[in-house]
């Protein structure tokens, strides 16, 4: 893999040996770690976390960050089953609208954040706002259903694994392929690296942002689907965690919060670090609220660490 300098190769290397360490520890304070049954758990957990994180270090990479995310995963899943309610032949014509529409949230994100030179934490909070009020006036409970068939996208199995896995795996491959060979990925660096530079270079800077919002609104939509199959309808809250959780895998994996340095295999590895955390956690039967504190402590700790490395 190409990387932009060897401060990012280092820190991919120190998060993937954090995971392999976090792995051989949990395996040794349970006996339950190392299951098919748990593995499994985990993989499915990591789904949801690792499609918005891909996403989120789009938009991070730029030197912007993209807080509406959380209300778009719960706007998809609300009118997915909200519109199918289990009816079979209307499930693709609805995804085909809920993508569109999570396209047009992130477009009208980067359009605003070009436009106005608003900051984009502020754009994305109020575009949050919009996104989730029109969710609540749609739908204040878990409402809808989806077809049996629907289920298979969070519930199935390829052999012995579990069919998201390959979700998640399609969606990174695409993601890093886009970042390491393209054009676009590599203006996606430049862009957050040097905004100024990359502009008088002859990059176009403001279509590459927009851009990058809707890729970040686009893998929310994939989230939202994603909990769709998974709970069976759709939840006006099933997106709140994300607004923040999406990007705490992104910081552990080495993103600069400035931009222009990191990538997806460092955020992968973020995102499977969080979730086996997790399941450690919940496996020592530790509150959920002292969770809360560990994932806060982790944030606070590898952002100092990465920004000392500048």
């Amino acid at each position: 893999m190409k990387f932009t300098g060897w401060k990012e190769h280092w820190a991919t290397i120190i998060v993937y040996v954090v995971l392999v360490v976090l792995i051989v520890a949990t395996s040794l304070i349970s006996d339950f770690f190392f299951t098919a049954r748990n593995f499994n758990n985990i993989f499915r957990q990591a789904v949801a976390l690792g499609l918005v994180s891909i996403g989120q270090t789009f938009a991070i990479l730029t030197g912007g960050i993209d807080l509406s995310i959380g209300s778009v995963v719960s706007l998809t899943s609300c009118l997915t089953t909200g519109i199918v309610k289990g009816q079979g032949h209307l499930l693709i014509p609805v995804i085909c609208l809920v993508l569109f529409v999570a396209l047009l949230i992130g477009f009208l994100n980067g359009f605003v954040i070009t436009r106005t030179g608003v900051h984009p934490l502020i754009v994305t909070v109020g575009m949050m706002s919009v996104v989730q009020g029109a969710v609540l006036v749609y739908t204040k409970a878990p409402s809808g259903s989806i077809p049996a068939s629907f289920g298979f996208l969070a519930w199935g199995t390829v052999g012995s694994l579990p069919f998201p896995i390959f979700y998640l795996a399609a969606a990174a491959v695409v993601g890093i392929i886009v970042l390491r060979r393209t054009a676009f990925g590599r203006y996606v660096y430049a862009t957050g690296g040097n905004e100024e530079v990359s502009r008088l270079s002859g990059i176009k800077t403001d279509r590459v942002k927009i851009l990058v919002y809707m890729i970040c609104s686009f893998t929310a939509a994939l989230t939202g689907l994603f909990l769709a199959s998974r709970m069976g309808m759709g939840d006006p809250l099933a997106g709140e965690r994300y607004m923040l959780d999406s990007i705490v895998p992104v910081l552990i994996g080495g993103t600069s919060l400035t931009g222009g340095k990191g990538g997806l295999a460092g955020t992968l590895a973020g995102v499977f670090i969080i979730t086996i955390l997790s399941n450690a956690l919940n496996l020592l039967d530790v509150s959920s609220y002292w969770q809360w504190v560990v994932q806060g402590a982790i944030i606070i700790l590898a952002v100092a660490f990465y920004w000392k490395q500048k």
